[in-house]
Formats: structure tokens, C-alpha cells, sequence
């Protein structure tokens, strides 16, 4: 073991009493191949960009339940699970009781995953049945409260949709305050034929935290999945989405928008894999990076052998507003079958000068100028957030204002 990473197995030597006696051994290999693994580093083709190795050498507690008022950041017209460093706070969610114990797939090579798998807490875990449906929005609010050190939690959620069943959730993750925080979230989708999911990932963390997501999606013949994804906040998150098209008809869209703060660094992954005939992806990212910013997309698609009839299109664009900004963009595209049709690119640019002069021009001020071509450039996503207030707070928190509140001269 890296003696690095001892203050890992002390923590999870005092975790190990809440957890079931069932799962211990289980979650104690995946600690081990943690411990064997380490964080990756820049020598691990993954995570060439994003350095997870000085978690290596701090100390990080297992946060314990806080109690904070999240009413800000609840959505109008939805049920919803309010978690706080981990814990399920009662007074604030609304739905019925869908929390629970989630024991960990096999780890084979990721410590992240690993690592999730060992330490992970009740997180969310839906099940519907065969034509079944939520008849409102599901927001799950996830938050991490500050410590007196510095703390780390883990989550693991499982979505489970049975034959044409329907469902609509939104993952809210939320900083409440500056300081070291890591935390950890994996997410198991399994669709059934025929069901459909939209999903709404987005971020809005602090100074100081870490946070690794990651969500992997099993599609069966004729299920859509949907997903739009919004980054924004500080500190340093990295989002790994895995989708398998495994059974004929399947569809996927992925829609995805970063816009962090100065001295944030975003890491999107994906990878969507074609594992059957005549499927269907569709994914879209935009970034817009600013100064002392870094970005990272890195999108793969693969279609196997047999996988013929595949459509499928991935773009990604992305405007550096600043000389110290920096996006690292690697669209992939491996193909095994004969009849498909993919296509796939990449843009890095800067706003559009000629643009700016021109809105200039008609009596626009020069920061609502720049504020209508960063709305114009982000509303291809943003505008497919379907509840309203969501896309409303996103506005807000990207500093992407609403086309009647901007003070435009006559």
C-alpha cells in the first residue's frame, strides 16, 4: 500500500460500522485495489489532463451530517431528495423514501471507482415497473457542507426503467462553502425496451472541492436516453458518462455546456458505444472558457462489429475569452461495421469581433454586446432544459442573463 493513502484505510476502518455486514468484504476488495491503484495521474491516458495525485497526500475525514437551508435551490412543481455530505436530510425532500444501499459492480483498473465502491452511501435508487411513470420531476439536491478539516464522501445511485417506462430527473450538485471537499458519485442506469429517461446533470461547486462524477447507461431495444449536462462552479470536477446502445433501436442524446469561474478546471468524458444495430447518438458541447481556466472534453464513440445502421454525429465548439484560458478538446470516432453514418469535430474560437462591432454599432454598450453572443452561443443547450426554473437559475449562475433583462439602448 502507498503509505500516502493510509489515512484512506484508517477512515475506512471507522466507516465499516455503518455499513451492512452483507457488503464488507466486498467493499474492502474494492479499498484494496484502491489502495493498490492510487489516484490516477497524467501518466494514465484518461487523466493525462487532470492530476488526481494530491489527493494522495492529504488527509481527508469522512464528512458527517449537517443540517442547511437548501430552499434556494429548490425547483417549483417537483418532488424531490435533498442529500447533504452524503446524508439524507428528511426535513427538506419531499418524495417518498428512495434511498438505499448499493452494493458496487466488480472494479477492474479505476480507483476511482474504486474507491467509490468501498466508501459509498445510501444514495438514490428508483425502480419502475413495466409502463410506469413519475408523474412529476425528481431533483435531487446533493450538497457538501464545509468541515472543520477536510472531508470526503461518496455516493452511489442506481435508476432502474422497466418496459415504455417514463422518467424525469434532475442530479443538482451544490457547494455551500469554500474549503478542501472531496466527494464521489456514480450513477448505474438501466433502461428496459421501449423506457425513456431525461436526465439533468449540472454542478455549481466551490473553491477547494473535488468532485468526480460518473454515470454509466445500459440501453435496451428502442429506449431513449437524454441527458444535458451544465458545468459551472469553481474547484475541479471531472464527469465520466458511459453509454452502451446495447440492443437494436436504442437512441442517446447528450447535450452539454461548461462555463466554470477563473481558476476552475472542468473535465468531461464521455464515451458511447454502438454495440448493436440500428442505433442512434446525438452529442453536443459547448464550452466557454475564461482566464486562469482550464477545460477538458474528451468524447469517444465506438461502433463494434454488427453495429450496422448506425447514425450517429458528435460536435463540440468552444469559445477562449481570455489569453490564460486553455480547452483541451479530443473528439474520438472508432468504427468496426461498414454501414454507418458518423461524423464527428471539434472548434476553438474566440467571439466574434466583427459581431461585437456590429451590435456596437446599433447603440449596444460593449458588456451587453458580449452578453447577447455568450447567451446566442450557450442557448443551443441551455434551451433544452426543459423545466423552467432550471434554465432560469442556469442563466443566472453562468452570468447568461434573460434576452428582457438586458439593458438595451434604443
Amino acid at each position: 500500500m502507498n503509505p500516502a493513502l493510509a489515512s484512506y484505510a484508517e477512515a475506512f476502518e471507522r466507516f465499516t460500522a455503518v455499513v451492512p455486514a452483507p457488503q464488507r468484504a466486498a467493499r474492502r476488495e474494492r479499498l484494496n485495489e484502491f489502495l493498490k491503484l492510487g489516484f490516477p495521474h497524467r501518466k494514465v491516458e484518461d487523466w493525462r489532463y487532470t492530476d488526481l495525485s494530491t489527493l494522495a497526500t492529504g488527509s481527508f475525514i469522512n464528512a458527517s451530517d449537517a443540517t442547511d437551508s437548501l430552499s434556494g435551490a429548490f425547483l417549483p412543481r417537483t418532488d424531490r431528495l435533498v442529500y447533504i455530505n452524503g446524508h439524507l436530510d428528511k426535513t427538506q425532500s419531499t418524495a417518498d423514501e428512495l434511498s438505499d444501499w448499493i452494493a458496487g459492480d466488480d472494479v477492474t483498473g479505476d480507483a476511482v471507482a474504486a474507491l467509490n465502491a468501498a466508501f459509498a452511501l445510501p444514495g438514490l435508487n428508483l425502480k419502475l415497473g413495466r409502463n410506469a411513470t413519475i408523474a412529476r420531476t425528481l431533483h435531487i439536491v446533493i450538497a457538501g457542507h464545509p468541515q472543520n478539516s477536510p472531508a470526503m464522501n461518496h455516493q452511489r445511485h442506481r435508476i432502474e426503467l422497466g418496459e415504455a417506462a417514463e422518467a424525469t430527473i434532475v442530479f443538482d450538485f451544490i457547494g455551500l462553502g469554500d474549503g478542501a471537499h472531496l466527494a464521489t458519485h456514480t450513477l448505474d442506469i438501466r433502461l428496459a425496451a421501449g423506457a425513456r429517461l431525461q436526465l439533468y446533470r449540472v454542478q455549481n461547486e466551490r473553491a477547494g472541492s473535488t468532485l468526480l462524477t460518473r454515470i454509466d447507461a445500459r440501453l435496451a431495444r428502442d429506449s431513449h436516453f437524454e441527458a444535458v449536462c451544465v458545468d459551472g462552479g469553481s474547484g475541479l470536477a471531472r464527469h465520466d458518462l458511459n453509454v452502451e446502445l446495447a440492443e437494436p433501436g436504442a437512441e442517446v442524446i447528450v447535450d452539454g455546456l461548461f462555463m466554470p469561474v477563473p481558476g476552475a478546471h472542468i473535465d468531461n468524458h464521455t464515451r458511447i458505444v454502438h454495440a448493436a444495430p440500428h442505433g442512434r447518438s446525438r452529442e453536443l458541447f459547448k464550452g466557454i472558457v475564461d482566464e486562469r481556466t482550464r477545460a477538458v472534453f474528451n468524447g469517444k464513440i465506438i461502433v463494434r462489429p454488427g453495429a450496422q445502421k448506425t447514425d450517429s454525429e458528435q460536435h463540440v465548439a468552444n469559445l477562449l475569452l481570455s489569453r490564460r484560458a486553455e480547452i483541451d478538446a479530443k473528439p474520438e470516432l472508432e468504427i468496426y461495421a461498414d454501414d454507418v453514418k458518423c461524423a464527428h469535430g471539434a472548434t476553438v474560437g474566440q467571439l466574434d469581433e466583427t459581431a461585437l462591432a456590429y451590435l456596437r454599432s446599433r447603440g449596444i454598450d460593449a458588456a451587453t454586446a458580449r452578453a447577447l453572443l455568450l447567451r446566442a452561443f450557450a442557448s443551443e443547450v441551455l434551451d433544452k432544459v426543459e423545466p423552467a426554473a432550471l434554465r432560469a437559475r442556469l442563466r443566472q449562475q453562468l452570468n447568461l442573463p434573460a434576452g428582457d433583462s438586458l439593458d438595451i439602448a434604443a
